[in-house]
């Protein structure tokens, strides 16, 4: 053999090998697979051996609890025939307690008529309680109601009065089975003890039944009571109803008195206001005309001025009463247009400022906006609270003035340093007339101003607010919407 056909052969041995290797790989994952399954099937084994005794242990059980049962069963048997014994005596007590049912229902159908008795008795108290109640006019309504609902419960005792008869004739239905029954008690003994153990039943119900019957007639009774118990509050709900009723009228009748009295006195602020305005305007004519005229070093030329200032604080206190009288009559206008409100600080501001030496008006922050609204009126508060800020704050030099947009309001703050305000005044601060009592005789005033600025500023639909300690100052605040027209 040459080297050629053996080195044919190696090679074909050598493919054999690689062949062989291959199939012994897959042998061995294939047993590796066989023995992971095998040790699965012995773990389940061992779970199914270990439920099988389990089982065993628990047949062994219910055998034992078996034989208990048949021997309890074998006395539960004796047991059964004494009780046969029994019922045969009971069957004769039940003769004899039947007897005495008979002459029980005799007795309740007496109580029975004893009742309707009563009920017609209840029924001629009814009718006198509606006559009563005829004389109750404001608890009319509701006796009607409760007469009704009587009606109902005598309806309802009815319905249980007939109920009961009822039940009696089911009574003696079942005691004249019963009789028949103990006629075939010899041959029907099962069927007696089931006959029996329905009529116990049957007598259990009905006692049952007779409770609930005296329970109703009990709460009938409760209800009768509270039923003249709440005719006695109604008499006094009324008597009370009366009394507020009067009450109620003085109340009425001085709230209109009061009426009368503030529409007089507007009536009179209203004429004397206009009285005084027309000579006023004479007197201002002649001293001014004085003031043009008079020497001013002389010595009437300060008399002059005093006089021109008496008569503007006059003019001022007429438009207040002209103002206050406009307010409560629900006559006053505003003049609705576009301005800029910066316009409107700064006019107010200088106004009061030419007549103040000693205090200094600061205009810490302005706006510059349109703002749709009465500018007059707006000026006239502002000009109300720097004169206020001045008045108030003697011994200060400075009065701050901000003005500021804070979510669509228009927020304006003064400021002073003065003797401040106590906090039980500040609620009635914008009241007509109001004066706090421990400054009125230092300061001039009749308590108008902020009574008719708070007015302007609600019919622009804003608010005030106010801020004090007394010693240190106050700040004055009103608020103006820029989406609400007037």
């Amino acid at each position: 053999m040459d080297i050629k056909s053996l080195s044919e052969q190696l090679t074909i041995a050598n493919r054999e090998l690689v062949i062989q290797n291959q199939e012994k790989e897959k042998l061995a994952a294939a047993l590796n697979l066989a023995n992971i399954e095998l040790d699965f099937q012995n773990k389940e084994k061992g779970k199914r051996a270990a439920e099988l005794i389990i089982a065993n242990i628990e047949l062994d059980f219910q055998n034992e609890e078996k034989l208990k049962r048949a021997q309890e069963l074998i006395i539960a048997n004796k047991e059964l025939d004494f009780q046969n014994e029994e019922k045969g005596k009971r069957a004769a007590e039940l003769i004899i307690a039947n007897i005495e049912l008979v002459h029980q229902n005799s007795e309740k159908e007496k109580r029975a008529a004893e009742l309707i008795v009563a009920y017609a008795q209840l029924g001629f108290q009814n009718q006198e309680k509606e006559k009563r109640a005829a004389e109750l006019i404001l608890a009319n309504t509701e006796l009607i109601f409760q007469n009704q609902e009587k009606e109902k419960r005598a309806a309802e005792l009815i319905i249980a009065n007939a109920e009961l008869i009822f039940q009696n004739q089911e009574k003696e239905k079942r005691a004249a089975e019963l009789i028949i029954a103990n006629a075939e008690l010899v041959y029907q003994n099962k069927e007696k003890g089931k006959r029996a153990a329905e009529l116990i039943i049957a007598n259990i119900e009905l006692d049952f039944q007779d409770e609930e019957k005296e329970k109703r007639a009990a709460e009938l009774i409760l209800a009768l009571k509270e039923l003249d118990f709440q005719d006695e509050e109604r008499g006094k709900r009324a008597a009370e109803l009366i009394i507020a009723n009067r009450e109620v009228l003085v109340q009425k009748q001085e709230k209109e008195r009061r009426a009368a009295a503030e529409a007089k006195k507007d009536e009179f602020f209203n004429m004397v206001s206009h009285e005084f305005k027309t000579p006023l305007t004479n007197i201002k004519a002649i001293n001014q005309l004085l003031e043009k005229t008079a020497d001013k070093n002389s010595k009437t030329y300060a008399f002059i001025l005093k006089a021109n200032h008496s008569i503007k604080r006059l003019e001022r206190l007429i438009a207040d009463l002209l103002d206050v009288t406009k307010i409560n009559s629900g006559q006053i206008d505003l003049n609705i247009a576009e301005f800029n409100f910066s316009v409107a600080l700064t006019n107010s501001i200088s106004n009061v400022q030419q007549i103040s030496g000693k205090h200094k008006i600061i205009l810490e922050n302005a706006i510059t906006m349109p703002y749709a609204g009465d500018q007059f009126r707006i000026e006239q508060v502002l000009i109300n609270l720097l004169n206020n800020a001045i008045k108030y704050s003697p011994d200060a030099d400075k009065i701050l003035v901000n003005a500021k947009v804070v979510k669509g309001y228009i927020v304006v703050t003064v400021e002073d340093f003065g003797i401040g305000i106590a906090k039980e005044d500040m609620d009635q601060l914008f009241q007509r007339f109001y004066r706090v009592s421990k400054t009125a005789m230092h300061y001039q005033g009749v308590g108008l101003g902020l009574y008719i600025a708070s007015e302007i500023i609600k019919k622009h639909n804003g608010k005030f607010d106010i801020e004090s300690e007394p010693g240190k100052g106050s700040r004055f605040r009103f608020s103006l919407p820029l989406n609400s027209a007037a």
